[in-house]
């Protein structure tokens, strides 16, 4: 289960999205002990990956409309037209993702959580735009980096305890690899310099060939030193094809072929027989892949246990649970709800969809087969804006 935040900066985030929330929130609710108290929650991304955190966000959520007097609603905005943002420059996924999160606040959202590696090492750019719209307003909204980061050095010290080095994989888009966002990040954490190694670059046939017909995919290997001769190797993958196959809806024997093919560059990289110590999915797509990079990882007969893995989606549902609960905190259900208004409250959080692009059957699909006991989601198509309309100041 992964770790809660822990660090003051961290700590403080949270006081600030309780407190933004709760001016928002202050007329008309000490009324009555049990008029309930709204919290409108938005994931972004550039496509479906960060669903899967609006799903984590609904499971926390659903315990909460028991104990507070409560109603949560959550929805996910995936930016399908404009995917993959891993291809693009800095400037045009700052340009998409504050379209994005501005669609969510205009659409009521009180915190956005960039649920989207890729936009979120635009973050200050991000910021900075939602700022601009909302002069003197405190509208939250939360990148996904800082938290991941910690708790890849949680993980990494762990293994370090075993054995004096440690191995970490990152797989991610290859923008968030070019950034060097999270190798950087963590040197920072252990306050040391990290040597890294230039890129790998592979070209190789793009399978959605209406974008285009080839993709760059890359491998890098950077290394931290620490005291008393331990060490921690990065090794990082960003394989080119698999958001857009997710997205557009390859079949099971194409999207194993290419993460058996995409995987073997990264073995080749590794010492042999190595397995690694931490494997992160800092792209919120991969854990839909998660089954067969587990059978890849451990293809060379290294243990299944041996290895722990990242998923960012219940990360970001840790940072909402304490959240929420700060800004629920005098609000606790003085009766129980009856199991009438406990199925309609939680009805009304379960989470929904909105894309961008015209993929909205390989959506539900999605939807379907990763979370069949869960009624369909409901999906709708809206435009976010494109980069010819972001760059003419045209957000909406």
């Amino acid at each position: 289960m992964a770790s809660a935040p822990s660090t003051k900066q961290f700590s403080q985030i949270i006081l600030v999205l309780a407190a933004a929330l709760s001016c928002s929130w202050q007329s008309g609710l000490a009324s009555a002990a049990e008029t309930l108290v709204p919290l409108h929650v938005a994931t972004f991304d550039s496509g479906f990956g960060g669903y899967l955190t609006a799903k984590s966000i609904e499971r926390e959520a659903s315990p909460l409309l028991r104990e507070y007097a409560a109603d949560i609603t959550i929805h996910h905005y995936g930016d399908t037209r404009n995917l993959p943002y891993g291809e693009k420059s800095p400037e045009q996924i700052a340009a998409l993702g504050s379209a994005g999160v501005l669609t969510a606040l205009r659409e009521g959202a009180d915190v956005v959580f960039i649920a989207c590696n890729t936009a979120s090492t635009q973050y200050e750019r991000i910021r900075q735009a939602v700022d601009a719209v909302y002069p003197g307003e405190m509208k939250p909204v939360v990148s996904i980096i800082d938290v991941s980061a910690q708790e890849a050095r949680q993980r990494i010290d762990s293994a370090l305890v075993a054995h004096k080095s440690a191995v970490f994989v990152i797989l991610a888009t290859p923008a968030t690899v070019t950034s060097m966002v999270y190798p950087r990040k963590l040197a920072a954490l252990y306050g040391t310099a990290l040597v890294a190694e230039p890129a790998h670059t592979f070209t190789q046939p793009r399978w959605f060939s209406t974008s285009g017909a080839t993709v760059q995919s890359l491998t890098q290997k950077s290394v931290i030193t620490l005291s008393e001769g331990r060490r921690i190797d990065i090794y990082q993958l960003a394989p080119a094809n698999w958001v857009e196959m997710i997205e557009h809806g390859a079949d099971l024997k194409t999207k194993h072929d290419a993460v058996r093919r995409d995987l073997a560059l990264l073995r080749a990289a590794l010492p042999p027989g190595a397995a690694p110590d931490v494997v992160g999915y800092f792209c919120t797509h991969f854990p839909i892949l998660d089954g067969m990079i587990r059978a890849e990882m451990t293809a060379d007969g290294a243990s299944p246990n041996a290895t722990s893995y990242i998923a960012q989606g219940q990360l970001m549902a840790t940072i909402f649970k304490r959240m929420a609960v700060e800004r629920f905190r005098g609000h606790e259900r003085a009766i129980p709800s009856s199991d009438d208004e406990f199925a309609r409250l939680e009805e009304r959080a379960r989470a929904t969809i909105t894309i961008s692009g015209s993929n909205g059957d390989t959506t539900r699909e999605l939807a379907r087969t990763l979370f069949p006991a869960d009624p369909p989601p409901r999906v709708t198509e809206e435009d976010m804006g494109d980069l010819a309309a972001t760059a003419s100041g045209d957000k909406h």
